[in-house]
């Protein structure tokens, strides 16, 4: 048999191999990280009593008679992954947003402020978000609150420091009392009963 015909049948053989190999560990890693996403979303969606997507890597239902959603998102740009937090809150007037940043020094003091204050409304709906900074499930990470009148939306982000790190049911059940109140207080200074 020619050498350069039985070199080109190994190599073909080789690539196929390798392609066979290739799409194995792709299925397998893709029901994985599948399994992994059920996994950590299951609590998450007890807690709303909602339904789990995932695909999206999502939860949607409703807390305390609100619609509530869980979703593993990407920052603008696609360079890091946030587990965003919502809550439907159509009250209306300006919007805020209210960021928590961790001191690069350690020991040393982390900084919360709103991008713009709103007199009546940003001193009322500070002490609510103020104690995030003590939350365990958000210990050395930054997170931000934001209200969008437009959409309606009142919603945290939090980073995710790897790829599996959702917060458990007890934490995302913190942040959704704490987005709660923080309506009620945007609600009570921005909604349509307001003073």
């Amino acid at each position: 048999m020619n050498p350069y015909l039985s070199f080109a049948i190994a190599m073909c053989a080789v690539v196929f191999i390798a392609l066979a190999g290739t799409a194995y560990l792709a299925t397998y890693f893709n029901r994985r990280s599948k399994r992994d996403m059920e996994a950590a979303l299951t609590p998450l969606s007890e807690v709303i009593d909602g339904e789990m997507d995932v695909e999206e890597g999502q939860i949607v239902g409703r807390y305390q008679g609100q619609i509530a959603e869980g979703k593993v998102s990407t920052m603008p740009g696609g360079m890091s992954r946030v587990f965003l937090i919502s809550l439907v809150e159509s009250a209306g007037g300006q919007p805020w947003e209210w960021t928590l940043t961790r001191s690069k020094e350690p020991g040393g003091p982390d900084a919360s402020r709103f991008v713009a204050d709103i007199p009546g409304v940003t001193d009322r709906i500070e002490p609510v978000l103020v104690p995030l900074k003590d939350d365990p499930d958000l210990e050395g990470i930054w997170c931000r609150v934001e209200y969008d009148p437009k959409a309606g939306i009142l919603k945290m982000t939090r980073p995710m420091r790897v790829r599996r790190d959702i917060p458990g049911a007890d934490a995302f059940q913190r942040f959704l009392d704490m987005l709660n109140r923080a309506a009620a207080e945007n609600r009570a200074a921005q909604g349509p009963a307001a003073p």
